[in-house]
């Protein structure tokens, strides 16, 4: 079972890592096709506020995933 939790950790960081860019280049094809004043405002709220906090929630579950931290659950 802890195999699968080091396994899972590791996905936790990729993915964490990886979306990053994913929204960033998501957010620049967004305002490229309607740049209204609203999608600026959607998209910047969605980089500055949210990304970080969905980023850094992920990489660090999965660096304490991969180190073994949740291997005893109490």
């Amino acid at each position: 079972m802890s195999a699968i939790k080091r396994i899972f950790g590791l996905l936790w960081t990729v993915m964490g890592v990886g979306i990053i860019p994913l929204v960033i280049m998501q957010a620049m094809k967004e305002i490229a096709a309607k740049p209204s004043e609203e999608n600026w405002i959607f998209w910047s709220i969605v980089i500055v506020v949210l990304m970080p906090i969905i980023a850094f929630s992920l990489i660090t579950f999965g660096i304490f995933a991969l180190k073994g931290e949740y291997d005893v659950i109490a």
